[in-house]
């Protein structure tokens, strides 16, 4: 009874605020409305069939149009390279319902796509100032917090740890996922925020990594590991040293919280190409399932739909890698790269491939940012956000995190951050150049 009323009180509040204050509160009240799911707890029922997404987007697409005079001026959306990308992966998929082999499912991926390019477009559009990159950002950590408390208060069952979060988030990898990308996004907020805000970013980070080590992901620790590593190359030079010494506290902390299952786990990930009949059987399957998929692409080079690899994976494994019973025994794709070659065909997995080129020259562009004309604060914000969008990219290479909309607000955060960052250089430079230059006498 206390958590429904909690959340029906922070809804209200976001709902006011967002049309007296900020469209930005209708972000966190969509993001509320993912991390706590009220369908999923068991006090939901009281709110009836609502549809706490559909109405949380609703509010936010409302508060954009009631501020558009208020909020400060950007390009199209369109116009940035992610977005072009994703919207044209969008396009494909429903191009593909012609021949997809699972038409239902595949309706329901491109949907789902698109829903995520409108959440996409909600963060980029109300994230228009260094304080609402800082309000995002706190709000998604505080997210992750609140699912790190529902993986504690849970615990594992036979080892893992699923059905905590909400569709999308109730697996035991997307959720260390999504945990990952809350720590290390955290750890920007850690550098760039003083006060109360700081210890409030520390005590959400330590639930993070609670939930996260119960989650036991190997995927997701890949992908802590290369955000981390993202970070420690793209953050300022401001905060260099500080971020050194938060990542041996944050190492420290890790190791405390480590328990031998999940150590035990992590060891397992070097069973991918054993060929022991003692290796990890789910770590040996990704391989396999790849190889699969690989064969199904020569077969069908122009894309099999989404969710086609369960279709078509009796036909191109043993059955001893398959899951279900009898005839509906089937396996999905554990790689998104392997979904976008696959599924996607390959003008699918060529518009993956310029979405990963884009994500390459931000790394690049971000390193030149660092420098002292520009603003170290939005900068390692900014590299946070990166290296969170890096954590969803590497742990990719053991699950499908095609369609997690967590990713699409990490692009539409970071894009308009580079619009932040750079802006008031350009617009410098360009005045500079305006003055005319008066020849010697």
């Amino acid at each position: 009874m206390l958590s429904a009323a909690a959340f029906a009180l922070f809804s209200l509040v976001c709902v006011v605020f967002a049309f007296t204050r900020h469209p930005i509160w209708g972000v966190h009240f969509y993001l509320a409305t993912t991390f706590v799911f009220p369908p999923g707890r068991w006090w939901g029922y009281m709110f009836g069939e609502m549809r706490w997404a559909l109405f949380a987007a609703l509010v936010t697409a409302l508060a954009i149009a009631f501020h558009r005079g208020k909020l400060k001026p950007k390009p199209l959306w369109l116009a940035h390279g992610p977005v072009v990308c994703l919207a044209l992966y969008a396009g494909w998929m429903w191009i593909q319902t012609l021949w997809a082999l699972d038409q239902p499912e595949h309706i329901r991926g491109s949907t789902e796509f698109v829903k995520c390019l409108f959440a996409l477009w909600f963060v980029y559009r109300t994230v228009d100032s260094k304080e609402r990159v800082r309000d995002f950002m706190f709000a998604h950590l505080l997210g992750c917090a609140l699912l790190g408390i529902y993986a504690y208060t849970t615990g594992r069952q036979e080892g893992r740890l699923d059905g905590v979060g909400g569709p999308g988030i109730d697996d035991a990898n997307t959720l260390a996922m999504y945990l990952a990308t809350g720590a290390i996004v955290g750890v920007g907020l850690a550098l760039t925020q003083r006060g109360w805000r700081r210890w409030v970013v520390l005590a959400a980070m330590a639930l993070c990594a609670e939930g996260f080590v119960l989650a036991n992901s190997r995927g997701a620790f890949g992908g802590l590991v290369g955000g981390g590593l993202v970070l420690a190359f793209c953050t300022a030079k401001r905060y260099r040293r500080y971020f050194w010494a938060l990542a041996v506290v944050g190492l420290v902390g890790m190791v405390v919280v480590m328990d031998k299952v999940f150590i035990e786990r992590m060891f397992t990930v070097t069973d991918v190409a054993s060929e022991s009949e003692e290796a990890d059987t789910s770590a040996r399957s990704r391989l396999v399932i790849a190889e699969a998929q690989l064969r199904m692409f020569l077969d069908h080079p122009m894309g099999i739909g989404w969710r086609g690899t369960a279709v078509l994976s009796s036909r191109y494994m043993e059955r001893r890698w398959l899951t279900g019973e009898a005839d509906a025994a089937a396996r999905s794709s554990h790689n998104t790269y392997m979904t976008a070659l696959t599924e996607g065909g390959l003008p699918g997995a060529l518009i993956y491939l310029c979405l990963m080129m884009w994500v390459a020259a931000a790394f690049f562009r971000l390193r030149r940012l660092r420098g002292p004309r520009h603003d170290p604060e939005l900068v390692t914000m900014g590299a946070a956000l990166y290296a969170a969008i890096a954590v969803v990219l590497v742990a990719g290479l053991g699950t499908d995190y095609l369609t997690r909309e967590v990713q699409f607000w990490l692009y539409g955060a970071l894009v308009s951050v580079f619009r932040l960052v750079e802006a008031p250089v350009q617009a410098q430079d360009a005045a500079r150049d305006s003055v005319p230059r008066h020849a010697p006498a």
